[in-house]
């Protein structure tokens, strides 16, 4: 994957849920899909092609550089994803809300493209990475 290249980020399709072991679900957060490259300088990517860098600069500080799937999401005091709270941060530039990244793939890991590995080999590279609370009070899953 070329520098300067995100990818597209694969969304959700209508039909029949698959029954096989060979696939894997993710919770959908009521947030904004976000591919984000710590590869070079911080891009923050939303799945309609908006730079949500500003708002999700928090991610700078990952501890590795990668190319990352996942989607941002604001928690309201209840604990609970808050859709019109992230619309707030994101839209109305509201920093003072706190966003959390949820990652749920790797493409891109220090340089190497994993794009073509088995889901199951990106998720255990993604689990390693050990992302968890990391980026500052704006935390990063």
């Amino acid at each position: 994957m070329a520098y300067g290249a995100l990818p597209e980020p694969m969304l959700a399709r209508s039909g029949r849920l698959p029954t096989s072991s060979s696939y894997s679900f993710e919770v959908k957060w009521d947030g904004f899909r976000a591919i984000v490259s710590t590869e070079g300088p911080l891009r923050v990517r939303s799945r309609r092609g908006w730079n949500m860098r500003e708002q999700a600069a928090f991610l700078a500080d990952l501890p590795v550089r990668a190319i990352l799937d996942g989607e941002l999401v604001a928690f309201g005091e209840d604990g609970r994803p808050d859709f019109p709270l992230l619309c707030e941060c994101v839209l109305h530039r509201h920093a003072e809300i706190s966003l959390v990244f949820i990652a749920f793939d790797v493409l891109s890991v220090e340089g190497r493209n994993v794009i073509d590995e088995p889901y199951s080999e990106r998720r255990r590279i993604l689990e390693q990475m050990q992302l968890e609370g990391r980026a500052g009070s704006r935390k990063t899953v």
